[in-house]
């Protein structure tokens, strides 16, 4: 299979802390890199970013903050898998937790001798999400490199990273959903910070409200589709459980390239998904 390596983000670099992944298949490394990437990237949602062109505008400083989040967060671990036909399964996990007025939400994934983890920081005022701090990190055979944001000062842009955007989106679509708002016709969109803390753009659309089950629970949750910004053929089915915002009942990667003709047309076709993550288990103290 060809793996989706627009949407598959930045295994290439990598921190020394958590333990790793190498390339079984030694003549393949590129694709074996973009696998890597995977663990952390297709759950981080707008993975891509990590490779995208280096010449996109820096964040201005009179950035709006983060929109109004309607859900307070709660405090969950959640486990997953990730499946890409013909390469192992990659485990993630999955945090949100609070320390008095501090959220840390954050991701790690690991494949043998590869491995990478996010972690955001943020808190609330007046139902806004207001960033505290990032930290990153991507290893591949024993290179890697880290990246840290701390709480950004006054006149600094307050644009949330990946992992708070995940809760973020996750307490708007609820109320979006009851007042028939970002459908498919109206998508929405919100910027954040990539790991470099380059501005980015998320577009997404809520396509309608469904039952799952997972990780032996009944989730009511709102499906959405999700993509980059210039990058509209790449794109996430999501599950998102309102109840706990940032959690994913699952996902779907689909590549709309597989499917366009010669002219670049669609017709209406819907790709078969080439990646999907699974929850495998969550632990919370809400019910």
């Amino acid at each position: 299979m060809t793996l989706p390596s627009s949407a598959l983000s930045h295994f290439s670099q990598a921190p020394a802390r958590r333990g790793a992944c190498t390339a079984t298949r030694a003549d393949r490394p590129s694709a074996w890199q973009r696998l890597c990437r995977a663990g952390l990237g297709a759950l981080l949602l707008l993975a891509g970013s990590a490779q995208a062109a280096s010449d996109e505008a820096a964040v201005s400083p009179d950035a709006p903050l983060a929109p109004v989040a309607s859900i307070a967060p709660v405090p969950f671990t959640a486990h997953y898998t990730l499946v890409l036909d013909g390469w192992p399964d990659v485990p993630i996990t999955q945090r949100v937790s609070q320390s008095g007025e501090l959220y840390i939400a954050s991701m790690e994934a690991s494949i043998k001798v590869a491995s990478g983890y996010e972690q955001g920081r943020f808190t609330l005022a007046e139902g806004r999400l207001l960033p505290e701090g990032y930290r990153s990190g991507y290893r591949l055979a024993g290179i890697g490199k880290d990246y840290n944001r701390e709480a950004p000062e006054a006149g600094d842009t307050r644009l949330p990273d990946r992992q708070s955007l995940l809760v973020l989106l996750s307490q708007q679509v609820d109320s979006q959903w009851s007042e028939q708002a970002c459908l498919a016709a109206t998508p929405c969109s919100l910027d954040y910070l990539d790991h470099k803390g380059r501005q980015r753009t998320l577009m997404y659309e809520i396509q309608g409200q469904e039952t799952r089950q997972a990780a032996q629970r009944t989730f009511r949750t709102l499906r959405i589709e999700a993509w980059r910004k210039h990058r509209e053929h790449k794109h996430y089915r999501i599950w998102l459980a309102p109840r706990w915002p940032g959690l994913m009942v699952g996902l779907d990667y689909l590549d709309y390239e597989d499917v366009m003709d010669k002219d670049g047309n669609r017709n209406g076709e819907v790709p078969p998904r080439s990646a999907h993550l699974t929850l495998n288990q969550l632990s919370s103290a809400r019910q």
